[in-house]
């Protein structure tokens, strides 16, 4: 049985993929995840805007995604998440990222989807269980089901970096210097246990209750020199980094900064053009 659609709010991804032809955007597919009460993946894909189409459609459209293509095995050397991984109030379940799945290409991306998952568990455990920060997301454990992981059990966090943007009140709230300290740390911290993030930006900085920088999104991180499987995010990052370098974080911070001092100056970072509704 595939899984019922009463809003798009029930799916795990909704995401539009455009490729840019001379500054113009053209779409080339939606892309639709959603997983069951027994954590099976389903996927499901239209050259259609999302706003196009309907729910029976997402329905429809759904096909089972293989557990080998979209979980790594469970392993001793990970943790379980307590109460069996259920997700509750102040937690947050962190899924494999699905949508890159192709049903007429299944093998192209196999295995690099399960292998990111069990490679960012193996991150959280090493950096978070063992060598916890208070700018860093807290993690509780894997989601474990049929003997593979599922996902990743985090703390939830409502706001990010981004929000500043259109929240005035918000951005004068944010004492700058404390907040850019509490980046620095985060990411000494990481750079101390020899990792790099490699893919900081504000999407991937999260506001704490008591306004601190609280950093998330560990799939690209990993040991200096490794080879990255996943490049950073386009105008922060070089998305054609190729290894894990503590230079990578520490090009991104200042871009950082700036950014911040803009946003106070009334100044928005240029976007590029997306397609209007």
């Amino acid at each position: 049985m595939t899984p019922k659609i009463s809003d798009t709010s029930d799916l795990a991804r909704l995401i539009e993929e455009f490729e840019y032809q001379d500054g113009a955007p053209q779409l080339i597919r939606t892309v639709w995840v959603a997983f069951d009460d027994d954590d099976n993946a389903f996927f499901g894909q239209k050259k259609v805007r999302k706003y196009d189409i309907s729910l029976e459609q997402f329905e429809q459209g759904f096909e089972p995604i293989p557990d080998d293509w979209a979980f790594p095995e469970y392993s001793e050397d990970l943790t379980v998440a307590p109460n069996d991984g259920i997700v509750s109030d102040g937690l947050y379940l962190k899924r494999p990222n699905i949508s890159l799945f192709d049903p007429d290409d299944v093998d192209k991306y196999l295995p690099t989807t399960p292998r990111l998952c069990r490679e960012e568990a193996v991150i959280m455990e090493t950096l978070l269980l063992r060598n916890p920060h208070p700018n860093i997301v807290r993690y509780h454990g894997c989601r474990v089901r049929r003997n593979r992981v599922t996902g990743l059990l985090l703390d939830a966090y409502s706001t990010d970096l981004n929000a500043l943007e259109s929240d005035k009140a918000l951005l004068e709230s944010i004492d700058r210097t404390a907040f850019v300290a509490g980046i620095e740390s985060a990411i000494a911290h990481l750079h101390s246990l020899g990792l790099a993030h490699n893919d900081l930006n504000p999407a991937n900085i999260m506001l704490g209750k008591s306004g601190e920088p609280i950093l998330i999104d560990f799939d690209s991180c990993r040991p200096f020199g490794e080879r990255l499987l996943s490049g950073g995010t386009r105008g922060w990052i070089d998305e054609k980094l190729k290894t894990s370098e503590k230079e990578n974080d520490l090009a991104a911070i200042p871009k950082i900064v700036k950014w911040l001092e803009d946003l106070s100056q009334g100044v928005k970072k240029e976007r590029e053009p997306y397609p209007p509704r």
